[in-house]
């Protein structure tokens, strides 16, 4: 396993971490013997950043991430999650501070080395949004800073962050430059690059298709670490999703695309524009940590694995030589052409 820094933090931090989200589903949906056996692996490998979150299955993944790691009695870099939903809203502050101390009740600690703020940062409110509403950038520097400031004071988390799913990057930008947080989780992956990459003419932006303007080189520049999230763009860069679409996802994973899956049709589509980087020893989830390692400004990338033999398998991507100036045209192309698509 090799390191990197994480940002400015002094945390140096595995290059591949341990998700424990509900798109992969793990921590929840497998059994306690597959998660543990899965744990104990990864702290083998050298996996030393374990990333969850109150709401991946509704405090379940805390609990037994928490569990898991006290049976094996590792010491390791633990992030935790804060979702500010719209009755929070009176009292951000205090919303934090309550969050986090479940959190820590779950996970059986007494402190996280990172709090993130999971939801979006946008340049207005939506208290309607489906799943967590958006933060403004005067609420991120004001009452949600302030109670990551109180929780921090208590010695209850070392460092801060935000999540940039559905981020807006105008709302990022003041943020990243503010230098009160340190670490960010974003969307970065050989289907959506755009949080690193500048992308030719011939992309076709939208609703399913974000562009995350740099978000992760700017962050580089401001000295935030960055864990990347989705790096396989949801399961759509395996090769049985590309087979079978929707109905290739593993039997442990869940999420919105197990809950609606025409919502991942648009993830399959564009993915299997890559399915050339399948080329057994090295499969297709290992050329897409590769691409995502590649990035300069990238500290880890969050691995969500469904199963131990998943786990296993993206452990071992540093061994291969990275993508080739081919492959790398081909991918390019690929953007060029709006991923093969029809209009």
């Amino acid at each position: 396993m090799k390191y990197r820094q994480l940002g400015r933090t002094g945390l140096k931090v595995s290059e591949i971490s341990f998700g424990t989200g509900d798109n992969a589903g793990l921590m929840m949906n497998a059994s306690a013997d597959e998660r543990a056996r899965a744990l104990a692996r990864a702290v083998d490998l050298g996996i030393n950043y374990f990333d969850t979150s109150p709401d991946y299955g509704k405090g379940a993944a805390e609990a037994n991430l928490g569990k898991g790691l006290k049976e094996i009695g590792a010491q390791v870099i633990v992030s935790t999650k804060v979702e500010i939903m719209p009755p929070d809203f009176g009292d951000i502050p205090g919303a934090v501070v309550r969050s986090l101390d479940a959190s820590l009740k779950r996970l059986g600690m007494d402190s996280v080395d990172v709090l993130m703020i999971h939801n979006p940062p946008r340049l207005s409110r939506n208290l309607d949004a489906a799943h967590w509403p958006p933060l403004t950038p005067e609420d991120m520097l004001g009452p949600a800073l302030e109670g990551l400031e109180r929780v921090r004071k208590a010695g209850k988390a070392k460092h801060f962050g935000f999540t940039c799913e559905n981020a807006e990057p105008a709302a990022v930008k003041p943020l990243l430059e503010s230098g009160h947080f340190d670490v960010i989780n974003c969307w970065y992956n050989i289907v959506n690059p755009t949080a690193g990459v500048t992308m030719p003419d011939g992309v076709r932006y939208g609703r399913d298709y974000e562009n995350y303007h740099g978000m992760i080189s700017e962050a580089g520049r401001n000295g935030v670490g960055v864990a990347v999230i989705r790096p396989l763009s949801g399961g759509a860069l395996t090769q049985q999703v590309v087979d079978m679409g929707a109905a290739g996802r593993h039997a442990n994973a869940g999420g919105m695309y197990t809950r609606r899956p025409e919502s991942f049709r648009a993830e399959v589509e564009r993915g299997r524009a890559f399915a050339f980087l399948h080329q057994p020893p090295r499969t297709l989830p290992v050329a897409g940590y590769q691409f995502t390692l590649a990035h300069e400004a990238v500290s880890t990338v969050v691995g969500g694995f469904s199963d131990f033999a998943q786990l296993q398998e993206i452990a071992e991507a540093s061994a291969f030589p990275p993508l080739s100036a081919e492959e790398m045209a081909r991918i390019t192309d690929a953007y060029r052409h709006n991923f093969y698509l029809q209009a």
